[in-house]
């Protein structure tokens, strides 16, 4: 289990360490169910949520996809901040497969975008 995916369970005994997560999951690398065609354009794979609504899921472990989905699915990794800005307006879903996912609305990843922005220009003064 990564360092990411260990925090990623913490959060849910102890809600002040979702700021950490949030940090190093922009940070972080992820796994998207994806093809990549040859013109760059990136068509990501689309799931029903329990609700009834669409969303993109992703993954912080390669393993778990292949363990859950399969060895033949393709996938893309993508650093999580730009996955983020590719998919802007849609639902993502962490680690959909697993026991403990976590939904993404868009209102909240523009404001994880915004806070990360205005934390990276801080850090520039």
């Amino acid at each position: 289990m990564s360092n990411l995916q260990q925090l990623f369970v913490q959060t849910q005994e102890n809600y002040e360490l979702i700021p950490d997560f949030i940090d190093q999951l922009l940070a972080s690398e992820i796994y998207c169910l994806a093809t990549q065609h040859k013109d760059k354009n990136v068509e990501f794979r689309i799931l029903e949520t329990a609700d009834g609504d669409q969303a993109i899921p992703f993954f912080i472990e390669l393993e778990t996809i292949q363990n859950d989905i399969g060895t033949d699915v393709e996938y893309i990794a993508l650093n999580t901040r730009q996955f983020f800005e590719m998919t802007k307006g849609a639902t993502l879903v962490l680690n959909p497969t697993s026991a403990l996912s976590k939904e993404f609305q868009p209102e909240e990843i523009k404001a994880i975008l915004e806070i990360d922005q205005i934390d990276s220009d801080n850090l520039s003064i």
